[in-house]
């Protein structure tokens, strides 16, 4: 499995750079984009949804205009936007954008921009070069909601009151809502993103009352991917749970947030054929992760039981800030294993990953959830809710609900599931 070493970013620092006169290989580029105009091309497209005017999700700085390149770094007064930027796509334990490392074309592009100097080339302003546009993947809101309703963040005030970010804060709270479609029966075919302050938004997650991750959000996600036609989520009842982070470290003045998502639901007489849930069963809470422990794996294996087969047709990594990588596979009985996710993982991102095949389990099946966690710090880390602690989880969505029957990768003390 890949791993990562980790660097001082991931202890919270920043990445070192590279030595004064340190040779790079550049890849090629496209003709036409060599220099800060191909850059520009990159940042527009991979960066600029967080760094923006608005220095979205707490971002620092803004990346959007060549100036934005050389001011002094708001983390490093003695280096310019252009050197940190240059670290920061390169650094594999905190990757930078959070979604995945840039291709080696664009890595190449930028170092060798940085190499000479960060500098303006032909055209300063690369005029007329419009953002690069988001891929299009065929997503629209649904005509056929019976009903819709909004779950959003609130402070102490109650639902009509927003949360408070403390200037110079970063937060994570948890806050308690009542399922706003009380005790009735639905099905979620769709869901997208409200954003109230951007300037403060980080991601949030919203979980369901026996921790069951539900959906999450993070810039540049506004909406969920499409499920199929004869597919829709349950939604449970009783009091669900937003996990909220946010970031105000930027700010000089409190920040004040009602961001959440709208859900449209079918209710039952419109039911699709499959109704598919979340598993909560795909993990292993038996962690123990010493000081200075290096890409470290903990695995949680669970044998599918039951009578019926059960389809995947999700996978949705979710860990705390250890975690550096995941991977999700199924071995069918007598057979070989089939990977259903292998990637790095960020804490900052974390979001669900449709299956390009779904994949179909039965009984004697062994499902194997696996988490790579590096441990810089000098105190052990064990399972736990809070930040400072480490989770190893698969929130697959699969179907038929309540059908995936299968042993815990690793059960707590005393037995049960913990209440996250």
């Amino acid at each position: 499995m890949p791993s990562a070493p980790v660097t001082p970013a991931a202890a919270g620092g920043l990445p070192s750079l590279p030595a004064p006169g340190a040779s790079v290989a550049p890849q090629p580029t496209a003709a036409g984009d060599s220099g800060w105009c191909g850059v520009k091309k990159t940042l527009d497209s991979k960066c600029t949804v967080c760094h923006n005017e608005m220095k979205t999700a707490g971002a620092p700085m803004s990346l959007k205009a060549y100036a934005d390149t050389q001011a002094a770094a708001v983390s490093m007064p003695a280096k310019k936007v252009y050197e940190l930027v240059q670290a920061r796509v390169h650094d594999k334990a905190k990757p930078m954008p959070p979604q995945g490392m840039l291709t080696d074309a664009e890595l190449g592009a930028i170092d060798a921009w940085a190499k000479a100097g960060g500098t303006a080339g032909a055209d300063a302003a690369c005029a007329g070069q419009a953002a690069a546009p988001a891929e299009e993947d065929g997503w629209t809101w649904p005509t056929n909601c019976d009903a819709t309703y909004k779950v959003l963040s609130h402070g102490t005030g109650g639902d009509s009151s927003p949360y408070v970010i403390p200037a110079g804060g970063e937060t994570h709270p948890n806050i308690t809502v009542s399922a706003p479609w009380g005790n009735e029966e639905l099905q979620m075919i769709a869901w997208r993103a409200i954003t109230d302050n951007p300037k403060v938004l980080h991601h949030w997650i919203l979980y369901g009352p026996s921790g069951e991750h539900i959906v999450g959000w993070s810039p540049g996600k506004e909406h969920n991917a499409a499920l199929p036609d004869d597919v829709g989520m349950h939604l449970p009842t009783g009091n669900l749970r937003l996990n909220m982070h946010y970031n105000n470290a930027q700010g000089s003045s409190e920040g004040k947030d009602n961001s959440g998502l709208e859900i449209c639901a079918l209710k039952k007489t419109n039911f699709r054929a499959k109704t598919a849930a979340t598993a909560t069963n795909l993990s292993q809470f038996l962690i123990n992760i010493p000081p200075k422990a290096m890409d470290m794996a903990v695995t949680g294996n669970c044998t599918v039981g039951g009578t019926q087969p059960v389809t995947i047709i999700s996978a949705s990594p979710h860990a705390h800030k250890l975690a550096k990588h995941m991977k999700f596979s199924v071995t069918h009985a007598g057979g070989s294993p089939v990977v259903m996710h292998d990637a790095d993982f960020n804490f900052e991102e974390q979001t669900a990953y449709p299956l390009k095949e779904p994949v179909v389990v039965k009984a004697g099946d062994t499902i194997t959830t696996t988490c790579v966690f590096s441990n810089p710090g000098n105190t052990t880390v064990t399972f736990g809710e809070n930040t400072e602690n480490e989770m190893c989880f698969n929130f697959a969505v699969y179907y038929p609900m309540g059908a995936l029957s299968c042993g815990l990768g690793g059960g707590l003390p005393g037995g049960g599931f913990p209440g996250f």
